[in-house]
């Protein structure tokens, strides 16, 4: 057979693009890991358009590309790329999946705490690997969908707490008027809200530029 060395690829060149239907960014510390990797997942029916080298700025080009899946191909996890994989735990970009060709299971829920969707310990073949790639994607929908619902729930929750805010300030600017002026808690209300649609603002607005200007004159 013949020694074919093993061919550096420079950042953001593509490796195999037969199969379009995923775009994969690969980061490997060294060439082996990162012809191996690729093999496997072209031989899994994956394409990687994108490779770095771990040393190298690979967060940022990622930031701004986005792949469909990042893969980083690795001896172990490091303290540094535990820090870096931060960002994807506070900015969930795409699935992360790590492999490890070394290491104990112990980094596993420390990596996947850090950021990765998935870490996986030791050798795999081409169909664990098609099987790592759809967990580490199911996985990330639910975490998305779990993360919009969280979001949509602290709004609510916002939006609550400014009513209730509102209705406080109100009864406060109805009870001044009331007092101030003698008048029925329906006539302030309506005293209010008249202020509210001569002046455009909005009613709790309103009320607490009255309860500001009560402070100023007493």
């Amino acid at each position: 057979p013949l020694d074919i060395p093993p061919v550096e690829l420079k950042p953001g060149m593509a490796f195999f693009n037969r199969i379009e239907t995923m775009n994969i960014a690969l980061v490997h510390d060294n060439i082996e890991h990162q012809n191996t990797t690729a093999m496997l997942l072209d031989e899994a029916g994956y394409s990687v358009e994108q490779t770095f080298s771990l040393d190298s700025p690979w967060l940022h080009p990622i930031k701004q590309d986005t792949p469909d899946t990042l893969v980083i191909s690795i001896d172990q996890p490091t303290s540094d790329l535990l820090q870096q994989l931060q960002y994807f735990r506070d900015h969930p970009i795409c699935p992360v999946i790590v492999l490890a060709h070394k290491g104990d299971s112990d980094i596993i829920p420390t990596t996947i705490q850090s950021g990765a969707d998935s870490c996986v310990i030791g050798d795999i073949n081409y169909k664990r690997l098609q099987t790592i790639l759809e967990i580490a994607h199911a996985r990330f929908k639910i975490n998305q969908q779990l993360i919009n619902e969280i979001s949509e729930l602290k709004d609510e929750i916002k939006s609550l707490e400014s009513r209730l805010s509102d209705r406080k300030d109100i009864d406060q600017a109805k009870g001044l008027l009331m007092t101030s002026y003698k008048m029925t808690e329906a006539d302030a209300y309506k005293a209010l809200r008249q202020m509210a649609m001569d002046t455009g603002n909005k009613l709790g607005e309103v009320a607490r530029s009255l309860i500001s200007m009560s402070k100023v004159l007493s």
